[in-house]
């Protein structure tokens, strides 16, 4: 193999139990968090290179196809992965003492760069009107944000994020990629990984310093939050400052797996912030343990994802049943359904007093706390059904304390780690230049 020029990428890295998300080289990715060994090629790598047009489709679509060797290993991730059949990785089950030591910490950020640092020259080759040549190693040097789980991250005297950072900087990464039937090797150089806590980093990066858009939204929710005694701020310059400029401040972040609570004081983050390790993902866990103790003489709900499926459907909003199947699939599901919900209902309500206990112990840790923000994938179940915010702002209003709590919305509620990730990664770009 011939060696390549060398290129950079600047990639904003949210690894989350359920999907990896974030921006890669400039191309946004949303990727199932899994993985999956292989011992022998897939059959979707038989590709013509002779044909111009299967060749093009499948290099623009390579994150569906991810099979790459690492250390003598071979894998599918993400997508090739849970189209694969086979049993799957999931970032669960492969970190048990947390995301910082576990394998796909590596595997799947690592085939994505490659991945996409194989589209790039690709696209180079086109441009420059010359032949890709798979031979030729493609080198790329990485400058990467990303974030850990705020307990697992560690605090001020234990803080495990610089042994997490050099297992990305420690040595250069050879990545070996099969997806389009010929071996490709990229040579992945880390010039940098910066390493944030899951959830501080929004309140500081995506809310005080996000899109005017989004932060027109969260101003205009501040103003109409119902205090003690039905008081409402109703100011425009006072919520704007809560969201733009409070250097007391509260962050829920709520992920498939942990509860992120971070606390800020005079701007800076105390070491009373914590996580819960458990999250939405569990409670769906145990509700369908629930469900399967309590429906003993069987039931069509026979796997976990069956469950959750029926739940994801029955907390939204009903679609019309057109055909005589949908309509008889609908009375199916509708006797499903009850039993679904009682399940989750059952579950869920210990850790949304795990939350209520952390919450409190914080506001007792800072008198000076000035807003309350709720966000991450699994906060619009428990703001939409089980009402989370307005079930911590009671209690703050039974204190008299004027902090409201608000929850981003559903809009965005999913992707704020990522957009904190992305900003602070532009912001690295802008500084390398």
């Amino acid at each position: 193999m011939t060696q390549s020029q060398k290129n950079v990428m600047y990639v904003s890295n949210d690894l989350g139990y359920g999907d990896d998300k974030g921006k890669f080289g400039g191309v946004r990715i949303n990727q199932p968090t899994v993985f999956v060994r292989i011992y022998e090629s897939p059959s979707f790598e038989n590709v013509d290179w002779n044909s111009t047009d299967e060749l093009d489709a499948r290099v623009k679509s390579i994150f569906n196809y991810l099979d790459v060797s690492i250390k003598d290993k071979r894998y599918l991730t993400t997508v090739a992965a849970a189209n694969s059949l086979k049993t799957l990785t999931t970032l669960k089950d492969d970190a048990p003492t947390g995301k910082a030591h576990s394998d796909a910490a590596l595997i799947i950020p690592l085939s994505l760069i490659a991945g996409r640092a194989i589209q790039e020259a690709y696209a180079e080759a086109k441009k420059n009107e010359t032949e890709f040549d798979p031979d030729e190693v493609i080198t790329v040097n990485v400058y990467m944000t990303t974030a850990l789980p705020i307990t697992e991250a560690g605090t001020k005297d234990n803080d495990i994020r610089p042994e997490y950072k050099q297992r990305f900087m420690a040595h250069q990464h050879s990545v070996t990629v099969h997806s389009l039937g010929k071996d490709i090797q990229v040579n992945i150089k880390f010039k940098d990984a910066t390493i944030f806590k899951e959830g501080e980093i929004v309140v500081v990066m995506a809310i005080q310093h996000g899109p005017a858009d989004f932060q027109k939204k969260l101003i205009n929710k501040v103003k109409h939050v119902k205090l003690a005694d039905g008081l409402v701020f109703n100011d425009d310059a006072l919520a704007e400052g809560l969201v733009k400029d409070a250097d007391s401040f509260m962050g829920i972040d709520a992920g498939q797996h942990t509860v992120d609570i971070s606390l800020f004081n005079n701007g800076s983050v105390n070491d009373y912030s914590q996580s819960i390790n458990q999250s939405m993902g569990d409670v769906l866990d145990d509700a369908f343990n629930i469900y399967q103790q309590q429906n003993p003489n069987g039931t069509s709900l026979t796997t976990s994802k069956d469950f959750n499926d029926i739940w994801l459907r029955a907390i939204e909003p009903e679609k019309e049943a057109k055909s005589a199947k949908e309509r008889l699939a609908a009375i199916t599901e509708g006797m499903l359904k009850k039993d679904v919900i009682e399940a989750v209902d059952q579950s869920v309500e210990p850790l949304i007093n795990q939350i209520l206990t952390k919450v409190r112990y914080l506001i007792s840790k800072n008198p000076k706390l000035q807003i309350i923000f709720i966000f991450g994938g699994a906060s619009t179940p428990l703001i939409e059904q089980y009402h989370l915010d307005q079930r911590i702002q009671d209690e703050i209003n039974a204190k008299k304390l004027p902090i409201p709590v608000v929850w981003v919305g559903k809009e965005y509620a999913q992707n704020m780690n990522e957009m904190a990730l992305e900003l602070f990664s532009e912001m690295q770009k802008a500084r390398q230049k």
